[in-house]
C-alpha cells in the first residue's frame, strides 16, 4: 500500500492537528435546490442547465430550480489510499457501452470478478477487477486481466468489512498511516469505527503526549458528529411515523462528549413526547368516563364504537387526536350536556371535528353511514352492495346551511371515506417488515394478477403512508422488494411490487396493455387494503423495470407524485408522451456506458425537458453500464420525500396512443377513433409512427366551468371534483362544442361510490360524471 496525499476531512476543522491539510484551493459548491435537496460538487453551467460533478456522478438540473449555491471549502479533500494491484493486461480501450453486467462479491484484497457484454462482442467479456484507490466517498477500480480503466463506485457499495480489512493492512508502526485511517473513517461517517481507531492509536503510541491531547480532542468531536448522525436518523424515523422506535432511541441516546445543545434538544424532545403521551392517555380516560355517563340504553348501543375509538387512541393517537377537538373545546362547558359532548366526540371521530354534531341520534346515523360505506366499498357481491347503497341513500343527515341535500350527502360520504381505515384492511393482516403476496381481488383476467407488499415498521391503518410501486428488473417482485426495502423501511414507505408479466412471457418488457393493467390493478387493490396516501405514490424501476417506469409513468401521470427511472430506456410511446413530464416529475439515473443512454436519454429527451423548466433531475454515473445502481436508493428517496401529486390540476394537456392509456385526472377515454391507437408490436422504437389522440382541459372558477378540447376521441367520460367547481352553483362541462349544464349535483351517489370502490384512491374523489360522444358517431 502506497501513501497518498493527506487530505483534510470535510466538516472537521477541529481535527486539524490530526491530519495533514492541503493548500489547494476549494473547487466545490453546495447546490441547494428550492425543494431542499442539496447536491455537492464542482459546478458547471451551459446556459440554463447546471451540472454538478462530485467525481462519482454528475447531476443535471435547471438553474431555475436552484435556491442558492454555497462555497464548499472541503469538497474533494478526501483521505485516499492507493492500493498496489499488479496488472496482467496493461493496454486496451474502454468499451463505449456495457450491459448484461454480472459481478461476484469483493474479496479482502479489493478484487472481484466482472463480466459484461458489448455490441462489439458476441460473447461476454470477463475479467478480474481491482480497487486501486480507496476513498471515504468513492473507490476507483480497473481491470487486472482485462482492460477497464478508471471505474468508479460509491464506497458504500463495498462491504464495510472489506474496507476495514484493506485499511487494516497499513503499517501499524507508522503513526501517519494510522492517523490517515482514522481520518478516512471520520470522512466516511463510520464514527464507531473511527472511535475504535483513535483508541487503538492511544494504546499503540502511549508515550506521545501531544498525540494523546490531539486524540482526546478528536474523540470529542467524533462523539459529537456521531450524536448528530443519530439525531438526524431519529428525525427520519419520526417523519416515518415510527414513534416507539424514536422514543426508545431517545432514552438510550449517548451522553459522553455530546454537545450540550444536542443533549438539551434530546431531553426536551423526550419531555415533549412524554407530555404528549400523558395528554393522549388523559384524553382516552376522559372519553371513557364520558361514555360511562351517557344513558344506559345508548351506552349499550355505543359499546363497539367506543371500544374502536379507545383502541385508536391507544395504538395511533397521533392519527386521531385531532378528531376530538370539537368535544375538547366544550368538555368543561356546563351548558353542554354529556350526551351532546359524547356526540361531538363520536361524530368528530368519523367525519372530522369541523363537521361534528351535538345530536346523539345524528352521530349514530353517521356511524351507520360509515359502516354501510365500508360494506359497499369492500363488497364483492352486487346484491350486498345494492343493500348498502339503499342505506347510504336514505339514512338521515344533519342539515347544513347553504348546502343542498345532494351535496351534503356527497360531502359526508367523502369525509367518512377519507377518515376510515381501508375497506379491506381486516381481510388479511400483514406484518410490517415481512413481504406478503396478494392476489388482486375480483380480478377477471384469465391469469390473476399478483403483487408483493412490504409494510414499514409500526404501520397502522389509521395513519397515512407514502408508497412506491416498484417494477422489477425481470427477476420478479422479490427483486424489486430487495432494491427498495432498506430505504423504504427507514422512511416509512409501503412498497408495492406487481408481477406485470404473463406466465411464459419471459423477462423483457413488451409495452402491452396487459402489463399496464397488472400494475394498475395491483395499485388499486393495494389502496383498498392499506393506508396509502394517493398523493404520495411514486413509480420506480430498474433495468427492464426502468423501461416500464418510463412508459407507464408518462402514460399515467395522474397516478403518481413522481417517477424514478434507474437504468431504464424510453422506447416506443414515451417519446410521444414526453410532454407529460410537465405533469409528473422525473428522476432519471443511468451509467454513461448505457447503450443508447446519454445520447438518446439525455441529449434527445431529458435535456430539452430540463430546458423547459420541467421538474426533471438527471443523474449520470461515470464508467458505469446498464446496471441497477443500488447507490441511488437513498438519493431517490430524498427526491421522493419532497414531492406530492396534484390530484386536481386546473388545466393540463395530454396525448394518448394506446387503449390502456385512457385516464387523465378524471377525463376517461371510452373509445378512440380508428388509427389514433397503435399496438406496441408495430410502434417504431421512438414512436414516430404514432398519431396520438389529444386532450386539453381547463377550468374556470368564475364560470364554474370545465372545458375540454379533444381530437381522436369518439367517446369519453368527465368526472367532476368539488375541488375544481362549486357544486352549489350551476356546473357546466363543455366538450369541444357540446355543453352539459347541471344546476346542482344529482342525488344519485352510485357513480361516485362505484368509482371510489374500483380505484380506491381516497385523495382523488369525484362527485359527478358527465358522458360525451362525438357528434355523428
Amino acid at each position: 500500500m502506497r501513501q497518498a496525499p493527506r487530505l483534510r476531512p470535510p466538516g472537521c476543522s477541529r481535527l486539524t492537528l490530526l491530519f495533514l491539510s492541503l493548500s489547494a484551493l476549494a473547487f466545490g459548491e453546495n447546490v441547494v435546490l428550492k425543494n431542499g435537496i442539496v447536491y455537492r460538487g464542482a459546478v458547471d453551467q451551459d446556459n440554463t442547465i447546471v451540472f454538478i460533478d462530485d467525481g462519482l456522478k454528475r447531476v443535471v438540473v435547471r438553474d431555475s430550480k436552484i435556491a442558492r449555491k454555497d462555497p464548499d471549502t472541503t469538497f474533494g479533500h478526501w483521505e485516499v489510499f492507493k492500493l498496489e494491484q499488479p496488472l496482467v493486461l496493461h493496454g486496451g480501450s474502454m468499451p463505449k457501452e456495457a450491459f448484461g453486467i454480472r459481478t461476484t462479491p469483493w474479496n479482502d484484497r479489493g478484487r472481484r470478478q466482472f463480466e459484461y457484454r458489448s455490441a462489439k462482442s458476441s460473447k461476454p467479456i470477463a475479467m478480474e477487477q481491482a480497487i486501486y484507490e480507496l476513498g471515504p466517498y468513492k473507490v476507483k477500480l480497473r481491470g487486472v486481466d482485462g482492460f477497464w480503466q478508471d471505474g468508479r463506485l460509491s464506497t458504500k457499495q463495498i462491504p464495510r468489512e472489506i474496507v476495514l480489512s484493506i485499511l487494516a493492512k497499513v503499517d501499524h508502526t507508522n503513526l501517519n498511516e494510522r492517523r490517515r485511517v482514522a481520518s478516512f473513517l471520520i470522512q466516511a461517517e463510520w464514527y464507531g469505527d473511527a472511535k475504535r481507531a483513535l483508541d487503538d492509536l492511544l494504546r499503540d503510541f502511549p508515550d506521545d503526549a501531544s498525540l494523546r491531547e490531539t486524540i482526546g480532542n478528536a474523540r470529542t468531536v467524533v462523539a459529537q458528529l456521531e450524536s448528530a448522525q443519530i439525531k438526524a436518523e431519529l428525525d427520519v424515523r419520526r417523519k416515518a411515523q415510527q414513534y416507539h422506535e424514536v422514543m426508545n432511541q431517545l432514552k438510550t441516546f449517548p451522553t459522553k462528549d455530546v454537545a450540550a445543545d444536542v443533549l438539551i434538544e434530546v431531553r426536551d424532545q423526550i419531555r415533549r413526547d412524554e407530555a404528549q403521551g400523558t395528554a393522549d392517555e388523559g384524553l382516552a380516560k376522559a372519553f371513557r368516563e364520558l361514555s360511562d355517563r351517557i344513558p344506559s340504553d345508548a351506552k349499550k348501543a355505543w359499546k363497539t364504537p367506543v371500544n374502536e375509538m379507545l383502541l385508536a387512541l391507544a395504538e395511533a393517537p397521533d392519527a386521531v387526536r385531532d378528531r376530538f377537538v370539537a368535544w375538547q373545546k366544550v368538555k368543561d362547558d356546563p351548558a353542554i350536556k354529556d350526551d351532546a359532548r359524547f356526540a361531538l366526540a363520536a361524530s368528530g371521530y368519523v367525519v372530522g371535528a369541523d363537521a361534528a354534531v351535538t345530536s346523539l341520534d345524528l352521530a349514530t346515523n353517521l356511524w351507520k353511514l360509515r359502516d354501510q360505506l365500508r360494506a359497499y366499498l369492500a363488497g364483492s357481491d352486487a346484491g350486498e352492495r345494492a343493500t348498502a347503497l339503499d342505506q347510504l341513500q336514505t339514512i338521515p343527515l344533519p342539515e347544513r346551511p347553504g348546502q343542498t341535500v345532494a351535496t351534503l350527502r356527497l360531502d359526508v360520504l367523502t369525509r367518512l371515506a377519507t377518515r376510515m381505515t381501508p375497506p379491506l384492511d381486516a381481510e388479511k393482516k400483514t406484518k410490517p417488515g415481512k413481504p406478503i403476496i396478494h392476489r388482486v381481488r375480483e380480478d377477471e383476467n384469465l391469469a390473476p394478477t399478483e403483487y408483493s407488499v412490504l409494510l414499514p415498521p409500526e404501520y397502522h391503518p389509521l395513519r397515512s403512508y407514502p408508497a412506491v410501486v416498484a417494477l422489477h428488473d425481470g427477476g420478479g417482485p422479490g427483486a424489486a422488494i430487495d432494491w427498495w426495502s432498506a430505504e423504504a423501511t427507514r422512511r416509512g414507505y409501503i412498497v408495492i411490487a406487481p408481477e406485470y408479466r404473463l406466465p411464459g412471457q419471459g423477462d423483457d418488457y413488451t409495452y402491452t396493455t396487459s402489463e399496464h393493467a397488472a400494475v394498475e390493478l395491483a395499485l388499486r387493490d393495494a389502496r383498498r387494503r392499506y393506508a396509502i396516501d394517493g398523493d404520495r405514490v411514486f413509480l420506480g424501476g430498474q433495468l427492464r423495470g426502468g423501461d416500464m417506469a418510463w412508459d407507464y409513468g408518462l402514460a399515467h401521470p395522474d397516478l403518481f407524485a413522481g417517477v424514478a427511472v434507474i437504468s431504464g430506456r424510453p422506447f416506443k410511446y414515451p417519446f410521444r408522451y414526453q410532454s407529460h413530464a410537465k405533469l409528473v416529475p422525473l428522476y432519471v439515473a443511468l451509467g454513461d456506458l448505457t447503450p443508447a443512454g446519454p445520447e438518446i436519454v439525455f441529449q434527445n429527451l431529458l435535456k430539452p425537458l430540463i430546458s423547459k423548466a420541467y421538474d426533471v433531475t438527471y443523474v449520470e454515473y461515470y464508467h458505469r453500464g446498464l446496471e441497477d445502481l443500488p447507490e441511488e436508493a437513498s438519493p431517490v428517496f430524498d427526491w421522493m420525500d419532497r414531492h406530492r401529486r396534484d390530484p386536481f390540476p386546473k388545466e393540463f394537456d395530454a396525448v394518448t396512443a394506446r387503449e390502456s392509456d385512457n385516464r387523465f385526472y378524471g377525463v376517461v377515454v371510452r373509445e378512440f377513433f380508428e388509427g389514433r391507437t397503435t399496438a406496441p408490436e408495430v410502434v417504431e422504437p421512438f414512436g414516430k409512427n404514432l398519431k396520438p389522440a389529444t386532450i386539453k382541459m381547463s377550468t374556470s372558477s368564475l364560470s364554474n366551468l370545465i372545458k375540454i378540447q379533444t381530437s381522436g376521441v369518439k367517446r369519453l367520460d368527465v368526472w367532476v371534483s368539488p375541488n375544481l367547481v362549486d357544486f352549489n352553483r350551476k356546473i357546466e362541462v363543455r366538450i369541444n362544442k357540446d355543453s352539459f349544464s347541471k344546476p346542482v349535483a344529482e342525488p344519485n351517489i352510485e357513480p361516485f361510490l362505484e368509482d371510489l370502490r374500483l380505484r380506491g384512491d381516497r385523495q382523488q374523489i369525484f362527485w359527478l360524471k358527465a358522458s360525451w360522444m362525438s357528434p355523428g358517431t
